[in-house]
C-alpha cells in the first residue's frame, strides 16, 4: 500500500483521502460565508474633522427636532442594599440582619413617611430583594420603602422574628434623619408569613414585651397595616380548606408548629400548633387586638390553598369587632401571591390606604 510521510507520522492512502476531502469541506465553508482567499475591498471611512470645529449646525435646530415633553410626577429612587440593622448570635458566630431602603428624591430637609416591607418566606425564608414591583410603586408615590430580613426556622422560635422586625422599626427610627425618614408616619406591610408579622406588628404596638436589643428609646408601634395573604391565627392556616389540605396542618412538622414548639430533634418530639394551644395563643394576633390598633387593610386571593382565605377573614372580623378600622378585598382568581397582586387594582388601592393614613394626617 501506498504511504506518504508527513513529520514524524506515517500516512496511508485512505488517510490522505480523508485529509483531502476535509480541506475541500472547509473551502466550501469559506466561500458560503465569504472567507475565500481573495481580499476583499474594506468599507471607506470617514476620517474628516468638522471644518475648523463647525458642523454647520445651529443649536437651535440640534434642540428643535423630535422633541417630547415629560412631566416631574415620577420620582426618581434610589436603592440602598444590605443596611445591617441588628446582630444575632447565631451558631456561635455572630450574623447580621439586613435591610433594604427604597428613597425617592427629596428635598434636603423634606421627610418621608415609611412603609415597612416584611417579606414572605413560609417562615423558613427571608429574602428582603422580593416584591419589587410592589416596592417601587410606593417609593415612586412618595414612601421610603424598607424591606427587612429576619432570623427564620428552624434556627429560631417565636418571638424571635418579631423581636427582629421591631428592632428594624427602631433602627429606622433612630437613622430617620439619615434617611429622610418621617418617624412618626410609619407603617407595616408584608406578604404570606411577612403578613402575619406585619399584622404583629400593628397589634402590639403598645406592647414592650417583645422589644428588645438596641434603641428602646424608640418606638415599634406603626401607624397603619397591610396584610397581604397573610398568616393570621396559627391554628387556622387549613381551615375549610379541601383534600387534606386542613389535616395537613395539624403536624409537628408544619412550619408554623416549629415557630412556635421548634424542631423536632434529640429530647424535643415536637408538637402540632392544634397540640399545645397555651403556646399557639402567645403567637397568635387574635391575642393582642384591643381596639387601640391602627388601621388594616388585607388582601386574599380566593383560590389560595396555602394560607386559606378564612384566616384573613378571621382575622378582619375580629379588628372590626374591636372597633378597628379594617378593610378586606378579595382578589378574583388569585392562588397565594404572584402577578395578580402587582396590578394597578391592588397596588393604587394600597397606595391610596397608605395616602390617607400616613400623608393625609398627622400620626404619632
Amino acid at each position: 500500500m501506498a504511504e506518504s510521510m508527513i513529520g514524524e507520522s506515517t500516512l496511508t492512502r485512505r488517510d490522505l483521502f480523508k485529509f483531502a476531502g476535509a480541506a475541500t469541506a472547509v473551502a466550501a465553508g469559506a466561500a458560503m460565508f465569504g472567507c475565500t482567499g481573495e481580499a476583499s475591498a474594506a468599507p471607506a471611512k470617514d476620517t474628516s474633522l468638522a471644518e475648523d470645529g463647525d458642523t454647520g449646525y445651529t443649536l437651535e435646530e440640534a434642540v428643535s427636532e423630535n422633541v417630547i415633553s415629560v412631566g416631574d410626577s415620577t420620582k426618581t429612587v434610589t436603592l440602598v442594599e444590605g443596611i445591617p440593622y441588628k446582630s444575632v448570635l447565631a451558631a456561635s458566630s455572630v450574623t447580621n440582619l439586613m435591610l433594604d431602603l427604597l428613597i425617592p428624591t427629596c428635598g434636603e430637609d423634606e421627610k418621608l413617611p415609611l412603609v415597612v416591607f416584611i417579606p414572605g418566606g413560609g417562615f423558613t425564608g427571608s429574602n428582603p430583594q422580593g416584591s419589587i414591583t410592589q416596592r417601587m410603586a410606593m417609593a415612586q408615590a412618595g414612601y421610603v420603602v424598607a424591606s427587612v430580613q429576619h432570623r427564620v426556622v428552624p434556627t429560631v422560635t417565636f418571638p424571635g422574628p418579631l423581636e427582629d422586625v421591631k428592632a428594624a422599626v427602631r433602627w429606622l427610627r433612630a437613622h430617620a434623619d439619615m434617611y429622610h425618614i418621617d418617624k412618626n408616619k410609619v407603617a407595616a406591610m408584608g406578604n404570606s408569613s411577612g403578613g402575619y408579622f406585619a399584622t404583629m406588628l400593628g397589634v402590639t404596638g403598645a406592647n414592650t414585651e417583645f422589644d428588645t436589643g438596641d434603641n428602646t428609646s424608640e418606638s415599634s408601634a406603626v401607624s397603619a397595616v397591610i396584610d397581604l395573604y397573610g398568616v393570621s391565627d396559627l391554628t387556622i392556616i387549613g381551615e375549610d380548606l379541601d383534600n387534606g389540605l386542613e389535616e395537613g396542618h395539624d403536624s409537628p412538622a408544619t412550619t408554623e408548629a416549629m415557630l412556635v414548639n421548634g424542631t423536632a430533634f434529640g429530647g424535643n418530639l415536637g408538637s402540632s400548633v392544634l397540640d399545645t394551644p397555651e403556646t399557639a395563643s402567645e403567637a397568635s394576633p387574635f391575642t393582642y387586638i384591643d381596639g387601640s390598633d391602627p388601621a388594616f387593610l388585607i388582601f386574599h386571593g380566593d383560590q389560595d390553598t396555602l394560607v386559606s382565605p378564612v384566616a384573613s377573614y378571621a382575622l378582619h372580623k375580629r379588628l372590626q369587632e374591636a372597633g378597628v378600622e379594617s378593610t378586606r378585598y378579595v382578589v378574583s382568581g388569585a392562588a397565594h401571591g404572584g402577578p395578580m397582586f402587582d396590578q394597578p387594582e391592588v397596588v393604587d388601592t394600597i397606595i391610596e390606604f397608605l395616602d390617607t393614613h400616613l400623608k393625609a394626617t398627622d400620626q404619632q
